[in-house]
């Protein structure tokens, strides 16, 4: 096949669609099924050419390359800032190097630590009210969970909890906007007047209005808070710079963003597949129950909780919240053999890279010692892209897995989660990977005796 030197566009475009009617249709399928057809497959998305990197070393080199190779852009950036402006997880080069230096601090092993009390009295309160055999909305508690964090350590003045709750409940419908505006980027059927864009509209003026009102009452507090929405508005000491709203508004919505619906995910499948997996249950329980005798967990735990780690970093290789990427070259350059033209959109998929058979045997069972360190090798290392790779890796990754590790631990040395109804555990690909809502029934755990459910 031609497709396979990325010359010929992957057979099966339609006229005007392209290819965004079979990737709208099955996303996650589609992404698999494309490994076959060599490391660099060109796409059609409407009209517009796009090329996808199927091969882990080739991705990585794009992600990690020099940035007067790539930068970010493509169809997945261009929908993300619809949502988040251009903030630190969305900016282009240039920009990234101003600003990362104000909010990366935010995310330092020290200030994290600091963070853990927080971490753990959220995980404590999203599970207060639960009963044994009645059912919970597992999602709306680990949404809940994660913009508690948030508004607690990042933006912590009251306006800040508003703006986070916010931005939990508007979050999936903006992320089912964003995934049709991103696989279909023909601006004109985005302002139709139909149902779905006027919702997707009607979340998006909420959640400007919150966190403008953040944004006022942090410009006109008197008090100084230390947290991070403090520091990007302090702007630049060094140059004197302060940031106008805008700016602000965009750090602060990448902020919720990546700090709600990642996390708050993670937890979700998390828990998901325990349920499904007992045996890694059984092992995740034995150490949490020796490592915390019934108590909550707290940061100084993390390093004694090893498997924890290990089954979140299993489930973030099986679904990644962001299960698509997209850069733009911005230089002729050549991946894989195939040249791309300066100005070309690639796009990578860590759910179909983290799930490529010659890399990780048996991708589809759900196996946390595989990350044991004498059974990982160098391809998975360099597959795993759950939070990016090179000088553009997620800032927040030590921030988001102790916050997950904390609430794992303490959530499981209590409750025994189980599906309220029988079914299979669907995968939802929105903007980002979420799974399909199935409300769970907790049963109270006596650690180091019988656990029910």
């Amino acid at each position: 096949m031609t497709s396979r030197r990325g010359r010929l566009p992957l057979p099966g475009a339609l006229p005007v669609l392209g290819h965004a009617a079979r990737l709208l249709r099955d996303p996650l399928g589609f992404m698999e099924r494309t490994r076959d057809s060599g490391p660099v497959v060109r796409l059609l998305l409407g009209r517009r050419q796009c090329f996808l990197i199927t091969d882990a070393e080739a991705a990585t080199r794009v992600l990690a390359a020099e940035q007067q190779s790539f930068d970010k852009g493509g169809p997945f950036m261009e929908a993300a800032r619809l949502l988040v402006g251009n903030g630190v997880i969305t900016c282009g080069n240039d920009d990234h190097r101003r600003q990362r230096p104000v909010v990366a601090p935010a995310f330092h092993r020290r200030q994290v630590a600091a963070h853990g009390g927080v971490m753990l009295g959220c995980a404590v309160e999203a599970t207060a009210l639960w009963e044994s055999g009645r059912e919970v909305d597992l999602d709306g508690a680990m949404y809940r969970l994660a913009a508690s964090v948030v508004s607690r350590t990042l933006v912590s003045a009251p306006a800040g909890r508003q703006a986070a709750e916010v931005m939990a409940s508007a979050l999936p419908q903006l992320l089912r906007g964003l995934l049709r505006r991103m696989l279909l980027p023909v601006p004109w059927v985005h302002r139709a007047p139909t149902p779905a864009n006027r919702r997707f509209a009607r979340s998006c003026a909420a959640l400007e209005e919150a966190i403008g009102g953040a944004i006022r009452h942090y410009r006109g507090a008197e008090e100084e808070r230390d947290d991070l929405l403090s520091r990007i508005i302090a702007g630049d000491p060094a140059s004197g710079r302060r940031p106008d709203d805008r700016e602000v508004r965009d750090q602060v919505m990448s902020i919720l963003a990546a700090g709600v619906e990642t996390t708050a995910t993670l937890l979700t499948w998390t828990f998901h597949l325990l349920a499904r997996n007992p045996e890694a249950e059984r092992r995740l329980w034995a150490e949490v129950d020796a490592v915390l005798a019934g108590r909550p967990a707290s940061f100084d735990d993390l390093a004694r909780l090893p498997y924890a780690k290990r089954v979140l970093t299993e489930v973030l290789r099986l679904y990644p919240p962001t299960w698509m990427l997209s850069r733009v070259t911005v230089a002729d350059t050549t991946i894989a053999g195939t040249t791309l033209p300066r100005g070309t959109d690639v796009v990578i998929s860590p759910y179909a890279l983290q799930r490529d058979p010659a890399v990780f045997p048996d991708p589809d069972t759900f196996d946390p010692d595989r990350w044991l360190p004498e059974r990982v090798t160098g391809r998975q290392k360099q597959a795993f892209l759950a939070f990016g790779a090179g000088r553009r890796r997620c800032m927040g990754e030590l921030f988001g897995m102790a916050e997950a590790t904390i609430a794992l631990a303490t959530i499981s040395g209590t409750w025994n989660l189980r599906p309220a109804r029988p079914g299979p555990l669907r995968p939802v690909p929105r903007f980002l990977l979420v799974p399909a809502a199935q409300p769970m029934l907790p049963h109270r755990r006596h650690p180091g005796g019988e656990n029910h459910g």
